[in-house]
């Protein structure tokens, strides 16, 4: 994926203060005649109905808030890495709630699909063999786990394979 690059962190950092234990970032020097000292900066922008992201426009280029707290954090540009709010909500931008990673690892944290009919990713109802059938994808390849008789055996093959095969960045609902 790729991203446009930051402003440079001095000129940010002149502009705008970012509270890593709030996770708000808010304008020290207006940009703009609507913007106002003290005021949050940004607006909301939903990208599918359930995730939503706090957008900054700086320099007239909009940027995503949690990209811009991780570089005025750290001072470090995170270039062609994605951040991935470890809590799965992207409003919450403190700073501990933030890390580093690829596009892959950032998808392993989603939230559950809309259609899903179990209440778990990776695991379904399979009517021809009349049972459960459990699977992980990783590395854009489908995984087969097993197929069971209890939904719950199917659920703990899928809640081990996310541990082996997702790490840290498996999602914990």
């Amino acid at each position: 994926m790729k991203f446009k690059p930051l402003p440079p962190l001095e000129e940010l950092k002149e502009h705008l203060d970012y509270n890593p234990d709030t996770g708000i970032i808010t304008w020290k020097k207006p940009t703009h005649f609507c913007v106002k000292v003290g005021e949050e900066a940004g607006c909301l922008n939903a990208q599918t109905e359930t995730v939503v992201y706090r957008w900054i426009q700086f320099n007239h280029i909009r940027y995503k808030a949690h990209r811009l707290a991780c570089y005025m954090y750290y001072g470090i540009d995170p270039l062609e890495k994605e951040i991935d709010h470890i809590d799965g909500n992207g409003l919450n931008n403190k700073i501990n709630n933030l890390r580093l990673a690829t596009h892959s690892e950032n998808a392993r944290n989603r939230s559950m699909a809309k259609n899903n009919t179990s209440g778990i990713t990776g695991v379904h109802w399979n009517k021809k063999r009349k049972k459960w059938e459990a699977y992980i994808k990783v590395g854009y390849k489908q995984k087969f786990l097993g197929y069971f008789l209890n939904k719950e055996d199917a659920i703990q093959a899928r809640k081990e394979a996310e541990k082996k095969y997702f790490g840290k960045f498996r999602r914990k609902d």
